[in-house]
């Protein structure tokens, strides 16, 4: 199977070389860096993505869209979820609406306050999937076993999403509660933050556990107030992403969280900005007004909004865990 990817991020490419494994696939990697494509085409690898690693035979990269789709049976769109509208604008004008499209993005765009798919759905003529998991990239990358949810009302593209990742040691999930996904994966970089800023300030396994108890009451209402389902909730895409998420360092959100609540100043934490992508930080200024909009009951992310904008202290997470139970 011919497969185009949008996007030469670390996740995109560790997506790539997962489909890759199936030596049938030929995978088709579109890029605006020019200087990066020039060097995959000396060199078979990037450098500036994972540094010294060959890539996998069957993939290519260009900087041309045409290229990228051509003769294709599935694309994959996995840039920053604020570029996502221009790149789907960009695609409409060329692709071929039959051919499924599978949104790997993560995140809600800030300006227009929409979800991954809501863009995609709005702008092309494609039918539109995502998936979403507990899946760090260098994992995927690795080949390590693993699980997502794939939600989508497209039985056609399901199967043929299924056919690319013809991979052993990788679980789908099957959904149809497209909004449901989405927002988990994007609320649960906002509570990483919380967990990290629990982590800097000095606590330890049992205050993150009853952390994430909390969370995971939070997240229901949350889900319940854009009607998702409790399935939702218990997927990979919500319980199993967000224990990923809120339980190590490799996420950046979680890193910048820690940087918080060790320091409760944000000098630290504003270099750390300067340097990463920490999602977490645009969603929560976003949700916080659309779910106060909702009239949702989620002290956990409001309480994390006031840390970050406007200088409440970063013990007062722990307080409102508190508060919840009296």
């Amino acid at each position: 199977m011919k497969v185009g990817i949008i996007g030469t991020g670390v996740f995109s490419t560790s997506i790539a070389i997962t489909l890759a494994s199936n030596k049938d696939n030929e995978i088709i990697m579109w890029s605006e860096n020019k200087k990066l494509v020039e060097d995959f085409k000396k060199t078979k690898k990037l450098n500036t993505i994972f540094k010294d690693r060959s890539i996998p035979k069957n993939i290519k990269v260009t900087n041309e869209y045409q290229e990228a789709i051509d003769e294709v049976e599935l694309v994959f769109l996995v840039t920053g979820v604020e570029y996502l509208e221009s790149v789907c604008k960009d695609l409409k004008k060329i692709i071929d609406p039959d051919i499924p499209v599978c949104i790997a993005t993560k995140g809600l765009a800030t300006t227009s306050k929409k979800l991954n798919y809501e863009i995609g759905q709005k702008i092309l003529k494609n039918k539109v999937s995502i998936i979403a998991g507990p899946t760090f990239a260098i994992d995927v990358a690795n080949l390590e076993p693993i699980g997502f949810t794939l939600a989508s009302k497209d039985k056609k593209g399901k199967e043929i999403i299924k056919k690319a990742f013809d991979f052993k040691d990788l679980y789908i999930e099957d959904s149809v509660d497209l909004t449901g996904v989405a927002i988990c994966g994007c609320v649960k970089n906002i509570y990483a933050i919380g967990s990290g800023i629990i982590n800097g300030l000095g606590n330890h396994e049992s205050t993150q556990a009853f952390y994430l108890k909390a969370v995971y009451e939070e997240l229901s209402n949350v889900l319940y107030a854009y009607k998702s389902c409790l399935e939702t909730l218990n997927s990979l895409a919500g319980f199993g992403d967000l224990i990923l998420t809120c339980s190590s360092n490799k996420s950046r959100n979680y890193s910048y969280g820690e940087l918080i609540g060790k320091k409760g100043n944000k000098k630290e934490a504003k270099k750390f900005l300067e340097k990463n992508t920490v999602e977490g930080v645009n969603t929560v200024n976003a949700m916080y007004h659309i779910l106060k909009k909702k009239h949702v009951k989620c002290p956990i992310i409001n309480t994390i909004y006031e840390i970050l904008n406007n200088d409440l202290k970063p013990q007062k997470l722990i307080d409102v865990l508190i508060s919840k139970n009296d």
